[in-house]
């Protein structure tokens, strides 16, 4: 009896180890692949300020987390002093392009960080520049800090 019990338990871990192959199709063999990755929609892209809980000790400033919602995935892409969402009436004076997703910025003691995403070459773009108020050639200097494909992933 106990070597039928043995014997059972013994099979039944091999038959529950034993996995069900498939084989892919190959190349050229005619078929197509389908990927199960949706594109995220622009509408579905903006960028949440966060207060941080450790401010700036040292120049006695506020300090922001700045992350961008993309879908359903939420990415850090900055800290900045000062943070509120910028809408589209305000984008000319802080040199964004009106064809921007989203924009934030935000001005403290005499300077200023901006940041916004935007589509370019099939990707979204995130821009980040900065103005003070001594800045004589008035130049935000916008520059990438990060990019993403139309599905969420980061393009280096």
């Amino acid at each position: 009896m106990k070597k039928t019990i043995l014997a059972s338990l013994v099979l039944m871990a091999f038959l529950v180890g034993c996995k069900n192959e498939t084989k892919e199709p190959k190349e050229g063999a005619g078929t197509t692949v389908q990927t199960l990755t949706t594109a995220i929609d622009p509408s579905n892209i903006k960028f949440l300020c966060q207060s941080s809980a450790d401010p700036n000790t040292d120049a006695d400033a506020p300090r922001h987390e700045v992350f961008l919602i993309l879908g359903s995935s939420k990415i850090k892409v900055a800290d900045i002093l000062n943070c509120e969402i910028l809408n589209k009436e305000s984008f000319e004076q802080n040199q964004i392009p009106a064809t921007a997703i989203a924009a934030v910025g935000g001005w403290w003691a005499g300077a200023g960080d901006y940041l916004y995403v935007i589509e370019e070459d099939g990707n979204y773009v995130v821009k980040q520049g900065a103005t003070a108020e001594e800045m004589t050639n008035n130049d935000f200097g916008y520059k990438t800090i990060m990019s993403f494909d139309k599905n969420g992933n980061e393009v280096f």
